[in-house]
């Protein structure tokens, strides 16, 4: 725990200078979000919270833990990501390339490492699902739906970093009680503090004043960065919890990624089209201000991971946790379908409060 409170310290504080080194070199290289139709805010944004978060990351990381561990290799395919995703942020990359770049960095790490899914455990009640060689191709996909989905979450101020707060911190609760998992503790928790400072300046929290973005390099990287935590987890032989319970740590991202993918394709879109059907649009359409929207959505997200690290401490059955989560995306899913009913409930409700 020392090493990750100490490494947490300081990349924190990595995080902060890189802040505040990057601001200029952001209004020089047009690192910049510009407000359009979808971008209600005002004015020119640097975008470089992610940028920040992972230099304090890695410099903590390099000084403090041993270079040739076996998570170099995710240090090197993240700042790979990181360096594509500011690029996009920069110059609008297309798509497809980035979402190549996914693939093709999502199969160094799992095959480079070694380390992937093997099973989803006891799903159904009829006994452990296994993947046997479907597990890396599959860790692949969950590596590149983890990346996407902390991307398409980041729509309001502090969403994406709230989020990824949520899901680290469950996962550091998760490693903390098996000794074994002392590189996860320290990846997860570092990564925590580095999020940190970014998240103060993007609500501008005092003493920061002058409002930041993370940017598509942050919420690619945060994804990658949890996704590769949760499949450390679930390693056989040195389980630190079991499969179902990722789905409720990254619930909220999860559910609303897969549930506007599969309401695009229904309209016959392209599931990467960018819209305001999000979670966080429905709420500030029902009248909420983004603030509000950012507390409730993240009560929500910290019930879910709760749920999920108490299905874990108290053993209960797997197909009874997945079952749980199957409907509760049921729900959205039709709460999504049904928009606009609920949002007239809704205001009728705070109408007449």
């Amino acid at each position: 725990m020392e090493a990750a409170s100490s490494t947490g310290l300081l990349a924190g504080f990595f995080a902060l200078l890189s802040m505040i080194a990057l601001r200029p070199v952001a209004q020089r290289v047009k690192l910049l979000d510009q407000p359009d139709h979808r971008k209600l805010h005002k004015g020119a944004v640097p975008l470089i919270g992610g940028l920040s978060a992972f230099v304090g990351f890695g410099a903590a990381w390099l000084i403090w833990m041993p270079v040739a561990s076996a998570h170099s290799l995710f240090l090197l395919c993240a700042a790979l990501l990181v360096l594509v995703g500011a690029v996009d942020d920069a110059r609008d990359l297309p798509a497809k390339f980035r979402l190549a770049v996914q693939v093709v960095l999502g199969a160094v790490l799992t095959f480079g490492s070694g380390i992937s899914l093997t099973t989803f455990g006891d799903l159904f009640g009829f006994g452990e699902i296994s993947l046997g060689y479907l597990g890396p191709w599959v860790t692949i996909a969950a590596v590149i739906g983890a990346t996407n989905a902390f991307n398409m979450v980041d729509g309001i101020d502090g969403l994406a970093g709230s989020l990824s707060l949520v899901a680290l911190v469950s996962l550091a609760f998760v490693f903390m009680a098996d000794a074994r998992f002392n590189a996860e503790l320290v990846l997860a928790i570092a990564i925590a503090c580095a999020l940190v400072p970014y998240m103060m300046a993007n609500l501008r929290i005092p003493p920061f004043r002058c409002r930041i973005f993370m940017g598509d390099a942050g919420s690619m990287f945060i994804g990658f960065a949890v996704v590769w935590l949760l499949v450390n987890a679930t390693q056989p032989g040195e389980m630190a919890m079991r499969p179902v319970t990722a789905l409720w740590i990254i619930a909220i991202p999860l559910m609303d990624m897969v549930a506007i993918m599969v309401r695009r394709a229904r309209k016959g879109q392209s599931v990467m089209k960018p819209d305001r059907d999000h979670l966080h649009h429905i709420f500030m359409r029902a009248g909420f201000s983004d603030r509000e929207a950012l507390l409730m959505i993240t009560i929500v997200a910290l019930v879910f991971a709760g749920i999920g690290l108490a299905g874990e401490y108290f053993d209960v059955a797997e197909w009874l946790m997945f079952t749980a989560f199957v409907g509760l995306f049921a729900v959205y899913d039709w709460s999504l379908s049904h928009v606009w009913r609920l949002l007239v409930l809704v205001r009728s409700r705070v109408g007449h409060s």
